[in-house]
């Protein structure tokens, strides 16, 4: 009306749901490697590294999240995080079905560490240290339980399930978002049984987003985390 040029909203389309998500983790496992490496170089412990690089790859990974949620028009913005019924009961029902995830991911990984001699060698060799000092614990903790459930779930099921519904049905989307967000775990490489169990675990958490929304799928993914840090803490 003004004889200014208008300027077309910004529309992101399925393919940049799905590729922004997998370049912010690369961007989290690249600044986790770095703060690694400056650690390292300048003597600081093995759990002080651990430590410190988890905090920061998965803070990055967070932001990431984040901003690129940020990046979305006001509508689809409202719906990308938007919780489906009452927050207590998809924060409820998400704490229930992360209790589920932890019996069902024990129990093939259990299976697979029977049935393979490899895998079971594979699982006891595996070293994962939350730290000794309370810092480090706490910085551990922080990043699996907070950063952790909500960057990977704005990622993986409010971008990259939401970007792959729109190619694909929802019963095909959820199952490859499990295979993506198991591709973005550097321990699914090391163990078969657990990329195994983050795949259904991925799986179940499209389909709790889909159902209680955001909320949902965060509260079950911090159940989960929070059992695997307490197990982790017992062992310090």
């Amino acid at each position: 009306m003004d004889g200014a040029p208008h300027t077309p909203a910004f529309a992101p389309g399925a393919a940049w749901r799905i590729a922004w998500p997998i370049a912010a983790v690369a961007v989290g496992v690249a600044a986790l490697l770095l703060v690694a490496a400056i650690a390292d170089g300048a003597g600081a412990s093995a759990d002080t590294t651990a430590a410190v690089a988890t905090f920061a790859g998965s803070g990055v990974i967070l932001i990431g999240g984040l901003l690129l949620v940020r990046a979305l028009p006001p509508a689809q913005r409202r719906v990308t995080i938007a919780t489906k019924g009452r927050a207590w009961a998809a924060a409820g029902i998400g704490l229930a079905v992360g209790l589920g995830c932890v019996v069902g991911s024990g129990l093939v990984i259990a299976g697979g560490a029977e049935l393979d001699p490899g895998a079971r060698r594979a699982l006891d060799d595996l070293d994962i240290s939350i730290g000794a000092a309370w810092w480090q614990m706490a910085l551990t903790a922080c990043a699996l339980v907070i950063f952790a459930p909500l960057g990977e779930e704005l990622l993986f099921r409010g971008l990259a399930l939401r970007g792959l519904v729109r190619v694909m049905p929802f019963a095909w989307a959820a199952p490859v978002s499990g295979v993506v967000f198991t591709a973005a775990h550097f321990d699914a490489y090391l163990v078969w049984p657990r990329a195994v169990a983050l795949v259904l675990v991925g799986w179940v958490l499209a389909w709790l987003y889909r159902r209680r929304g955001l909320l949902g799928s965060v509260a079950a993914h911090a159940t989960v985390n929070a059992i695997a840090t307490a197990a982790l803490l017992s062992q310090a």
